[in-house]
């Protein structure tokens, strides 16, 4: 019998609502109350032929989950089942089975989550997804599967769908080169995934944004010659083709697209922060002037209506952001149309995001118009940035205040001449007010999640006079809102108190985009920081790694926030394992983040001890390395028990022998692979450990770490040689077992490891010949890169390659999105609106790495050698020249004044400290150079002194 409409089934649960599972509605969803084993039991009335089912999760999914079948509620059948739930869509297909009852159950949950079941949806075999290939659909359900070398699965979803990747687990034996093509009509694939180095377990595609109905996996070699066993094949599918967002998306995509977010038209957006100092909340203001007070929350839009008509950003010819003074984090956005002027400037102040809207009339007549700002259920964040609705179920317009779902969302500094408040119709408030303002009710509710509403503020403005609108909106609970507050004074106020807060400018050359966005990450470090923390990012990244924080710290510390970066790290250090495990992901409550990953990312070792280390060499603080030392000395330990792990599987024969065990700490390793990247970290907490050892008086500990330094150093060495004599290769490998090239993670060893002595010197112009040849593939439409590259201009610069190194600048500026905002997202595409994800955004890690980066080409100290201007570009040179000022360094404070004329540089120095026994500066066609008054040697463009105050060189 066909299966029943879902008005006649009953169903039942641990607790909750159960019967939101199942009212064909998909702005609403059950959730389970936190349970040991949570259950929901659908009961179809008659007995029914099943063949699939699919579940739409919202936020909280469960890992572990199944569905039972059963005739008569006694004997039960496992039908379908993941260990590897992950949320959106998820579509199972499995055999015909005959049932009455339907059972969900969850293995092992966590307690702190509450599943959430939007929708669940049960089919016949001939309304379910299916398989071409005979037998081969319970794949589709957590049956093993096997497959001849040549052999596919063929996904038929029944429709159009979303398909964002494809999971495989593999049994015993496993595809060693496989493939995923996608088809519209079945008969046409493109592929959009490969792997060629299969291990078996599991193995993950993702892909770029795109619709298809067909999917195709195919075995092209095993690892038997019997083939591979397929346990599950589980097809991520974004989950809004009958979720209240897809209805919004096609009403924008049918209607005039500037009116509405970019997002609801598959364009990227592109965001800043706007926060307080040491507070976790950040509001989001994106490219357009659009604010989003909180996470996860509805957004609010302006709007210019002029000549009767509404217009909006994105069709404005020319939209420009800024930061003031170029740096501080108070950021503006500016667009027009018909010569009236929108200038949107956003402050954080007290728990409130503030927005002043300024229209000014740039026309020699007068204009007569309207603000209107639009309050809409869309996040900033983009559906593919994990973001996209923001379920508006009650909004309310109460004089100068609106309420959203029964909070206080924002206040005006006037009332609104009209208001408009619109529930969802094949459009949202736009489609009523699109021609002419309209006075509808001010207050509705319902269960669409899709109400939204405009308010809109009349104008006359003379020729070259302008108006200013203030919103208020809190950004955590319990703010009330000020929109009468002066903002010109709260706009000074704030920037008074970042400028106070992050000193003069540290660094200025010639260039301003680079004095700009070395100063700019400061502050956009302090924005994504909390108290204790700093995170890479305000939403998706909104918790902190070490990796990322010690980064941050240096650039802090680099810039005089000593204090910042200290209290980072001694609140880390209390959280470091009694077996001396540094936890790579913290909580920012400072609970260890249990996510996968927790307990196998083993590069924090080496990241904690060396920032713990670059602190005290700037500091001298003795308080703070007695505080630090043990812990130190614990981490370091555990790099010990971690080597014992591979050495008991691996002898000297063997290039993974004395390495650290398989971690995913390396960007992109989905699972544990021996990667370099751990072991360049590893060998610097050794060297870091050796020298704070003896700075502390503690000989035993300083022989212990200086012997298993030389020892892992060697081994180290050894297997990096190894691994690309064994592959026929002239390149330095990412990972012993991977075999893979990836130079971004060979240049740490260069900087922040300092431990480049055991990399072949033979293999190094190689392997970064890729990066130089990649440079030119930078901003072309087909080319993704991550910014991370950033950490190349260290190695070449050491390598001498100051070319490469200058073009790899003027590219990394170049990615800056938008530039006006001086800061990175995770990921770049070469085409800027392919919405494609991007992590996070400001990315303050990739900040941090273009802040320290900079100060190292400029001054960097090694040993008792100071090194000046070891890549200068020319440019830098213009203007008034180079100024370091304040700049914190072991040899104390440095004050730097570099001018050039015609025909001579001067290089005024002074120094704070403990003077260095060298100083060299880096400066090409050098004829002649004088230290107060002696004259240098000059070798190779780099010029030598005992120590100076002056530098005279003439060229």
């Amino acid at each position: 019998m066909d299966v029943p409409h879902k008005g006649r089934w009953n169903i039942t649960a641990d607790s909750g609502d159960p019967g939101l599972a199942i009212d064909d509605h998909y702005a609403t969803m059950w959730r389970s109350d936190p349970s040991t084993e949570p259950w929901l039991e659908i009961d179809l009335g008659v007995v029914a032929t099943l063949g699939g089912l699919e579940v739409y999760w919202g936020k909280e999914t469960p890992i572990r989950h199944g569905f039972e079948a059963s005739l008569d509620r006694e004997t039960w059948t496992q039908v379908c089942r993941t260990q590897h739930g992950e949320g959106g869509q998820e579509v199972f297909a499995f055999p015909p089975i005959e049932a009455r009852f339907v059972r969900w159950k969850c293995d092992n949950p966590e307690p702190t989550r509450t599943p959430e079941i939007i929708e669940i949806n049960l089919y016949g075999p001939a309304d379910a997804a299916s398989v071409a290939e005979g037998g081969r659909i319970a794949a589709l359900g957590n049956a093993p599967v096997k497959l001849s070398p040549g052999e596919t699965i063929t996904v038929d979803f029944g429709y159009v769908r979303f398909p964002l990747g494809a999971f495989i687990k593999w049994g015993e034996t496993y595809g060693t080169v496989f493939s995923v093509h996608l088809s519209d009509d079945g008969a046409n694939f493109r592929e959009v995934g490969r792997i060629a180095t299969g291990d078996g377990d599991s193995d993950s595609f993702w892909w770029r944004s795109t619709t298809s109905r067909f999917l195709r996996l195919t075995v092209d070699a095993a690892s038997s010659p019997e083939g591979a066993v397929v346990n599950e094949l589980k097809v991520r599918l974004l989950n809004k083709d009958r979720m209240p967002f897809g209805h919004y998306e096609r009403a924008a995509r049918a209607g005039r697209g500037d009116l509405y977010p970019q997002s609801l038209l598959g364009r990227q957006v592109y965001w800043t922060a706007v926060g307080e100092r040491q507070r976790p909340e950040e509001a989001l203001f994106d490219e357009y002037g659009n604010l989003e007070p909180q996470a996860e929350g509805a957004q609010i839009t302006p709007l210019l209506r002029l000549r009767g008509v509404l217009h909006g950003a994105p069709a404005s010819e020319a939209v420009s952001q800024s930061l003031l003074d170029g740096a501080l984090p108070i950021p503006c956005v500016t667009w027009s149309t018909l010569e009236v002027e929108l200038r949107a400037t956003a402050v954080a102040h007290a728990g409130e995001a503030l927005v002043e809207y300024r229209v000014t009339n740039k026309d020699s007549r007068r204009q007569d118009g309207a603000l209107v700002l639009a309050v809409r259920p869309v996040q900033i964040n983009p559906y593919w940035q994990h973001g996209g609705h923001a379920a508006i179920d009650a909004i309310a317009v109460d004089g100068r205040q609106v309420s959203v779902n029964d909070h206080v969302f924002a206040a005006f500094s006037r009332e609104p001449d009209f208001i408009s408040v619109a529930d969802f119709e094949n459009g949202d408030v736009i489609r009523l007010i699109e021609n002419e303002p309209r006075q509808t009710v001010r207050r509705l509710r319902s269960v669409s999640g899709l109400l939204s509403a405009a308010c809109e503020f009349r104008f006359s403005l003379e020729p070259g006079r302008s108006v200013a609108f203030v919103l208020s909106s809190p950004m955590w609970d319990g703010v009330t809102p000020h929109p009468d507050i002066s903002f010109c004074a709260v706009h000074e106020e704030v920037a008074r108190g970042w400028r106070k807060k992050i000193g003069s400018r540290k660094i200025i050359v010639g260039d301003r985009e680079v004095s700009d966005t070395v100063e700019a990450q400061t502050a956009l470090i302090l924005v994504n920081a909390t108290q204790h923390a700093f995170k890479p990012g305000p939403r998706n990244y909104d918790r902190t790694w070490i990796r990322d924080g010690s980064s941050q710290a240096l650039a802090l510390l680099w810039t005089g926030l000593v204090d910042e970066a200290k209290a980072y790290v001694l609140w880390y250090s209390k959280r470091i394992y009694e077996n001396g495990m540094v936890p790579p992901i913290l909580n920012l409550d400072g609970s260890v983040n249990q996510g996968y990953g927790s307990d196998i990312e083993f590069d924090a070792q080496g990241q904690f001890v060396g920032i713990a280390a670059d602190i005290y060499r700037i500091t001298r603080d003795r308080d703070f390395l007695r505080a630090i030392f043990e812990p130190v000395v614990r981490a370091t330990r555990f790099i010990e028990e971690l080597c014992a792990r591979t050495l008991a599987l691996h002898g000297p024969e063997s290039c993974l022998h004395g390495l650290l065990a398989p971690s995913i700490s390396h960007e992109g390793y989905g699972k544990p692979s021996y990667s370099y990247w751990d072991n360049f970290f590893a060998l610097s907490a050794w060297r870091n450990c050796e020298y704070l050892a003896i700075e502390i008086g503690d000989t035993d500990a300083a022989a212990h770490a200086k012997a298993k330094g030389k020892k892992f150093a060697a081994n180290l060495a050894r297997s990096l040689r190894m691994t690309s004599d064994r592959l026929g290769s002239r390149f330095i490998h990412g990972s012993a077992d991977r075999e893979d090239l990836d130079p971004s993670s060979t240049s740490i060893a260069f900087e922040p490891c300092q431990v480049e002595d055991v990399l072949p010197r033979d293999f190094l112009s190689a392997t970064f010949d890729i990066v130089s040849h990649q440079i030119e593939l930078i901003g072309k439409p087909e080319f993704v890169y991550t910014p991370y590259g950033i950490r190349n201009l260290n190695a070449f610069v050491s390598l001498g390659r100051f070319e490469d190194a200058f073009r790899l600048l003027s590219a990394a500026l170049a990615g800056r999105r938008p530039s006006g905002w001086r800061f990175w997202a995770e990921v770049v595409w070469g085409e800027p609106q392919s919405p494609e994800y991007i992590g996070d955004m400001p990315h303050t890690w990739i900040g941090a790495e273009f802040a320290t980066a900079i100060r190292r080409m400029l001054l960097r100290e090694n040993g008792d050698t100071l090194e000046l201007f070891r890549a200068v570009p020319d440019g830098w040179w213009e203007d008034d020249g180079i100024t370091l000022h304040e700049l914190p360094t072991t040899f104390g404070t440095a004050n730097l004044r570099a001018r050039r004329a015609q025909s001579q540089a001067t290089i005024d120095l002074k120094l704070s400290g403990p003077a260095p026994k060298r100083i060299t500066f880096r400066y090409p066609e050098a004829k002649q150079a004088r230290a107060d008054g002696k004259l240098c040697d000059i070798h190779e463009d780099v010029i030598s002194a005992p120590n100076f105050y002056r530098l005279l060189i003439d060229f």
